[in-house]
């Protein structure tokens, strides 16, 4: 014995009965237009969005580009300094050294606590001065981005 599908025909049941008329598969023209309009919006949406991703992308692209470029430019100047100061340190020492009198090893002292600590000043200026231009630098992309999204949103708002 065979199992029926409950929609088969049974013996002695003509087949037309369960035939869809032709009408019922039609799709009223306005959900037709409806459909094909939502998926040109979301193709459009998608298109934007995809713009805008690819932006952000080489946006901070050239953050991270400035960024690497100014921690270079800090790092050389730091160890130019630190070869500096202890450059300096040495060749204290040897002076230190080879003194004889009690008054000229405090003298010597005196002086090179005052040019380190001028030394220190200096060279904290140039650091900060780099520090200052990388942060410039690698937030200017962010800000041109910024300015330009805030300008084509007016645009799409007075549209």
């Amino acid at each position: 014995m065979s199992k029926k599908s409950r929609f088969e025909a049974t013996p002695g049941m003509s087949s037309e009965a369960f035939e869809t008329p032709p009408e019922a598969l039609e799709v009223p023209k306005e959900a037709l237009e409806f459909a094909q309009k939502s998926v040109d919006q979301a193709q459009v949406a998608f298109e934007k969005v995809k713009d805008v991703a690819q932006d952000n992308v080489q946006v901070f692209e050239a953050v991270a580009s400035a960024y690497k470029s100014g921690v270079v430019d800090f790092q050389k100047k730091a160890m130019e300094f630190t070869q500096k100061n202890m450059e300096e340190a040495f060749a204290f020492s040897r002076k230190l050294f080879s003194t004889k009198e009690f008054g000229e090893v405090v003298s010597l002292q005196q002086n090179f606590v005052k040019d380190q600590a001028e030394a220190f000043k200096a060279q904290a200026g140039e650091l900060n001065e780099i520090a200052v231009r990388l942060t410039t630098e690698a937030s200017q992309p962010l800000k041109s981005s910024f300015e330009k999204s805030v300008k084509d949103f007016s645009k799409s708002f007075a549209a």
